[in-house]
């Protein structure tokens, strides 16, 4: 990815071997995850744990509201226990008492289903701090996440 100077100053861009990368946006508390290749189960997990590991436990960007984009992605291979085991992780890993946003950019039908499943599955854990919605876009994304007409 190639940024201004302008947009080197205002994001910190954390790069890390495809298919995951990640963009910090400290002016709006946003972490932006742009995944390409292919997204199956053990990859996802991978780069869940590292991203946690990494980036997420930094009481830093604890408050911070997350987009993950999937636009750019070639393909899908995840299974029902795989997104089982991504909502598991993922709450396990939310800070209790802050609440955050999480938008999932997804382009194809197909990804569509899966990032809703997610949704769903998320919502339905207890211990669940985050709000995560699904969009085809990433300005509907933005407006829901930073509450502003994009």
């Amino acid at each position: 990815m190639l940024f201004s100077a302008s947009e080197k100053r205002k994001w910190s861009l954390i790069k890390e071997a495809m298919p995951a990368q990640h963009k910090i946006d400290n002016d709006v508390k946003l972490i932006t995850t742009i995944w390409y290749g292919e997204a199956n189960d053990t990859e996802l997990i991978d780069a869940l744990l590292k991203y946690h590991r990494e980036i997420k436990s930094n009481p830093d960007y604890s408050s911070y509201n997350e987009v993950v984009d999937f636009s750019k992605a070639s393909g899908f291979k995840l299974s029902t226990n795989g997104i089982v085991k991504l909502v598991e992780i993922a709450a396990r890993t939310d800070v209790e008492g802050v609440k955050t946003k999480l938008a999932i950019i997804v382009s194809a039908p197909f990804a569509y289903g899966l990032a809703r499943m997610y949704e769903v599955y998320r919502s339905l854990n207890p211990s669940v701090s985050k709000e995560v919605r699904v969009f085809k876009t990433y300005d509907k994304s933005l407006e829901w996440i930073i509450g502003k007409q994009m």
